[in-house]
């Protein structure tokens, strides 16, 4: 039996058991703009938004986790290619979402950054790929590291498997890639969950 399994076949039979049931029910975007929509195209159609809570420095690194936790590859869509930064943003910016997303996420950025400081002298990243990838394993070992990786993928993941319509998998990228066939009937721009 093969115990290796590629990327793709992993997240496709996550979706069917009891993980990815978890990972769906813990989101109301998960599987709800045809172009990249940016956080601001993204957010002119919310009722409300709030300041995501992170400067523009560390939505670099966040983008650079993103990326590292989730790559491009030849034969599959990565971080960049589902939107996952502007995804990200949009769910933090949400006024209708309590605080503890956007706590976790800028209290874990900022113990992450203390161990890469600590350790190499530099922030995330400016550490080649190797030191990036021990900075996280050694940040997964404290407290907070699991939650906050765990948090990170979680919304890598509704990136890539929600409608279009809220800002992640565009042009349904991440569900081609998946063979996956949406329900009907999808949410249109006016109708989705923050506007009901």
């Amino acid at each position: 039996m093969d115990l290796l399994m590629d990327r793709r076949s992993f997240i496709s039979t996550s979706i069917h058991t009891s993980v990815g049931s978890i990972l769906i029910a813990s989101s109301p975007f998960l599987f709800a703009t045809n172009s990249w929509p940016t956080p601001r195209k993204i957010l002119r159609h919310s009722k409300a938004t709030i300041s995501s809570g992170l400067s523009r420095r560390q939505w670099k690194t966040i983008i650079t986790v993103q990326e590292h936790l989730f790559p491009s590859e030849d034969n599959a869509p990565g971080a960049r290619e589902i939107n996952a930064k502007a995804f990200l943003y949009a769910v933090l910016s949400d006024a209708q979402r309590d605080d503890s997303d956007r706590k976790l996420v800028k209290d874990g950025l900022i113990s992450l950054q203390d161990i890469c400081w600590e350790t190499y002298k530099q922030t995330f990243i400016e550490l080649k790929h190797e030191f990036r990838e021990n900075a996280l394993r050694s940040f997964e070992k404290t407290p907070n590291g699991t939650p906050w990786i765990m948090t990170i993928l979680g919304y890598i993941f509704e990136a890539l498997l929600t409608d279009p319509v809220y800002g992640g998998n565009p042009e349904s990228i991440g569900w081609q890639w998946l063979e996956h066939k949406p329900g009907f009937p999808r949410p249109t721009s006016d109708k989705r969950y923050f506007q009901l």
